[in-house]
């Protein structure tokens, strides 16, 4: 389901593809509450962004069950999880449903701020009654150990290139939008099977073209940008959003511009996008301080500003997820890419004979040339033109020269 500009939600289990033996060990798992049997805690697992969560979301929707859910930043301690989750996971919910406890990032617990947590959760594994349900990208790491012999393992995995086209291609339908030629094919190779960031790209771009793929980056990277957004946006705690900014791959200045580009996109309170907007501009000190001086350790203080600043400045968890939105300047530099390469190929041509850097002669000298060969005929410009400098005749017209 599209949302207007939102985001893109699929409305049933069956519309998750390319794991479907996942789904069935899901409904099988459903079936048998239904039928009164008691069975042992899922632990669903797989790479980011093939449809996890949304599996499990969709699930409880199909049997009527109240999700009870909590992720990483919840359950931080013993009495967290024993508070919020041991009552919901014996009673029912308020017109008799089931509840489900849903517990998210588990593979996020950390020892350092997590003290308890994992004593909690396996006492509620042991006294629930109810449905409960695990989310980890990783069932191998070493903190969540004490799950493996007494949860049952569902792996979800990255589904195949031509499912991803498929399934790009009927969310372009349903969203209206006709992506340029190539668009879907070189989004469902460079997502590295990550379908929520494909979905993600393709309804950024809209009607874009291929080549505006260059500034999002691949997917197969760790630091993908709407990844490392999602954790400073949708995160409570001080760590993750470090981690995130620390694993991108994007430059600094852009990580800035991504974060000031789409703080509305996910805070609605005035004061919390008040008090985000003043710690990213603290980071951007920071990071002009850092270059002014050559002074690095600046840095650290600017990375807890754009991340865990603006993390911390909400004080309530968004609603509301409008779709991340370029930042302005890589919209212009995507416009205006023909222009800059065909200036800068002049400037190089010039540079031979004025002896200026190339910034200098794209910022002084080609402005210059436009004034005074505006309107020029061509064959009076050619030979000024052609045979000193070099230019050809489209670098000729666009200086300003009449064509031929």
């Amino acid at each position: 389901m599209i949302r207007g500009t939102l985001f893109y939600e699929p409305e049933s289990l069956d519309l998750i593809k390319g794991n479907e033996s996942a789904i069935a060990e899901l409904r099988r798992f459903a079936l048998s509450f239904k039928m009164g049997k008691h069975e042992r805690p899922l632990l669903v697992y797989g790479p980011t962004g093939v449809g996890k969560s949304t599996a499990v979301r969709l699930l409880a929707k199909e049997n009527g069950w109240h999700v009870i859910e909590l992720n990483a930043s919840d359950y931080r301690d013993k009495e967290s999880i024993s508070k919020l989750l041991l009552a919901a996971s014996q009673s029912r919910g308020l017109f008799g449903s089931r509840n489900m406890i849903f517990l998210d990032e588990v593979d996020e617990l950390s020892s350092r701020f997590d003290k308890g947590a994992s004593t909690a959760i396996s006492e509620l594994m042991t006294k629930s009654k109810n449905p409960i349900i695990m989310i980890a990208n990783d069932m191998w790491d070493q903190k969540i150990t004490f799950l493996r012999n007494s949860t049952t393992p569902v792996e979800f995995k990255r589904p195949k290139q031509f499912v991803i086209e498929e399934i790009l291609n009927n969310v372009a339908k349903e969203a209206g939008i006709t992506p340029g030629k190539g668009i879907i094919a070189a989004i469902s190779v460079r997502c590295g099977g990550d379908v929520r960031s494909a979905i993600g790209d393709m309804l950024t771009l809209g009607n874009s073209a291929e080549e505006e793929l260059d500034y999002i980056g691949l997917r197969d990277k760790k630091g993908y940008i709407f990844d490392t957004l999602d954790k400073i946006f949708l995160s409570n705690t001080v760590a993750a959003p470090l981690r995130a900014i620390a694993n991108s791959d994007n430059n600094v200045d852009m990580m800035i511009k991504w974060v000031d580009q789409n703080i509305t996109k996910r805070y609605t309170n005035a004061s919390d996008v008040a008090v985000a907007y003043m710690n990213l501009a603290d980071a951007t000190v920071y990071y002009s301080r850092a270059i002014r001086s050559q002074y690095y350790t600046y840095w650290r203080y600017m990375n807890v500003m754009m991340s865990s600043g603006v993390a911390l400045s909400k004080s309530s968890y968004p609603q509301i997820r409008l779709r991340y939105e370029f930042p302005k300047t890589i919209k212009e530099l995507s416009s205006t890419k023909g222009e800059r390469s065909a200036t800068t190929e002049i400037a190089k041509k010039l540079q031979r004979h004025i002896h200026e850097s190339i910034s200098t002669i794209k910022e002084n000298y080609i402005p210059m040339l436009r004034t005074m060969l505006k309107g020029m005929e061509y064959d009076e410009a050619e030979q000024f033109l052609s045979s000193k400098y070099g230019l050809e005749q489209k670098q000729m017209e666009f200086l300003g020269v009449k064509s031929r």
